[in-house]
C-alpha cells in the first residue's frame, strides 16, 4: 500500500494533472519521500540525474550558472513551488545532464521517482504516457519561455 502523501502529491503535480486515479496509484508505488532542508541542493547544474523530483511541500529555485566572456554569473531561471517538477530529462534521456541547479529555499518535501521506471511504466500504458508526455511538452515549453525571460536580464 502507497501512502496517502504520495498519491497527494502525485494528484497535485503538474505532470499528472490529466491521469486518473488508479494510474496515479500505480505511478505512486515509484515514489519514495525526500525532506530537504533549506540551502540544500536538490540537483546540481552539470550532474547526471536519473530521477525525477515533485514539490509536495516548500520551494526550490532552478538557478543556472553562466558564463559571457569574462564574466561569470548565476540566475534565477524559476522558483517552483507545491506541484511542480524539476528533473523531467532523466525520463527522456539516460544519462542526462542537469540544465540547471535546484536550490532549496525553505525546507521542503519532495516526492522523487526514477524516470527510466516511470518511462517503462508509460511504454505498459500508450494512453496514459500519451496524457503525461503531452502535459510535460506545455511544461518544458514554459520553462524555456521562464529561462529566455531570466536570461534578457542578465547583463
Amino acid at each position: 500500500m502507497v501512502s496517502s502523501e504520495i498519491v497527494d502529491a502525485l494528484r497535485r503535480c503538474e505532470l499528472f494533472s490529466s491521469v486518473d486515479q488508479e494510474d496515479v496509484e500505480r505511478i505512486a508505488t515509484l515514489c519514495r519521500v525526500e525532506d530537504y532542508n533549506a540551502g540544500d541542493t536538490v540537483i546540481a547544474q552539470g550532474e547526471f540525474g536519473r530521477r525525477i523530483y515533485l514539490i509536495a511541500e516548500g520551494q526550490v529555485a532552478l538557478m543556472r550558472s553562466v558564463t559571457l566572456g569574462e564574466r561569470q554569473g548565476s540566475m534565477t531561471i524559476d522558483l517552483l513551488g507545491k506541484g511542480r517538477g524539476l528533473g523531467w530529462s532523466s525520463m527522456l534521456c539516460d544519462p542526462c545532464s542537469a540544465s540547471a541547479s535546484a536550490v532549496c529555499q525553505k525546507q521542503t518535501t519532495i516526492v522523487s521517482l526514477s524516470g527510466d521506471e516511470l518511462r517503462e511504466m508509460l511504454e505498459t500504458r500508450p494512453e496514459v504516457g500519451y496524457k503525461v508526455m503531452d502535459r510535460l511538452a506545455q511544461i518544458l515549453g514554459n520553462r524555456l519561455r521562464a529561462a529566455y525571460g531570466a536570461m534578457d536580464t542578465f547583463r
